[in-house]
């Protein structure tokens, strides 16, 4: 691997860490403010599988201001239940940028290959919306790019690598195929992410 590229995902990886311990530090403090959203992250871990869906359902509704359950979201990717991920992985996808903190989970979550589509739809989705923030995910998201499955979900993987900017030179043989695509809308991503990846 590239040196320049290996130093700045280690840093990214650091950067993500120190995010992770900050939105602990909020959920670690969910019993002190026990706001809406801290209550319903707490459900996230409840025995039953149908108040975890539903908390977790009901967080897609905050948005961006669900961001302190975004840790919590991350570890319900691997909840054994398919709805529960699946609604877990749509609510990180409203968070926005807030959901950096799960970038790690989410790329654990692509390679995993019982995942349903539905999900990895989102968990792309997500990884579009979280910046260079997605570059721990940049293997999954190749893949992603040259798996013949949703074409919506190969959109959102041209969108993330194209946030990732130049750091994503491995991901340009993939662009460069998907801009031949039938798919106009994808190959207009992929034209987009090129222009990112390649600027200097």
């Amino acid at each position: 691997m590239n040196t320049t590229v290996f130093t700045s995902r280690s840093t990214m990886r650091l950067s993500i860490a120190l995010r992770w311990v900050g939105y602990s530090v909020l959920v670690g403090c969910l019993g002190c403010s026990r706001t809406p959203v801290a209550e319903l992250a707490a459900k996230l871990t409840d025995a039953d599988h149908d108040v975890r869906y539903e908390a977790a359902k009901k967080l897609e509704e905050y948005g961006p201001e669900a961001a302190e359950a975004a840790p919590a979201l991350a570890a319900a990717l691997s909840d054994p239940v398919s709805k529960v991920r699946y609604r877990s992985a749509k609510a990180l996808s409203k968070i926005g940028i807030g959901a950096s903190a799960a970038a790690e989970e989410l790329a654990a979550a692509l390679q995993k290959p019982t995942i349903q589509p539905k999900t990895r739809y989102y968990i792309v989705k997500t990884l579009a919306n979280i910046d260079d923030a997605a570059i721990v995910a940049l293997p999954e998201l190749i893949a992603t790019l040259q798996k013949k499955e949703d074409v919506k979900t190969r959109y959102f993987a041209a969108k993330a690598l194209g946030k990732i900017g130049p750091e994503a030179q491995t991901a340009v043989g993939a662009l460069e195929q998907a801009r031949k695509d039938s798919d106009r809308k994808l190959r207009k991503a992929a034209t987009e992410a090129l222009v990112k990846v390649r600027r200097s």
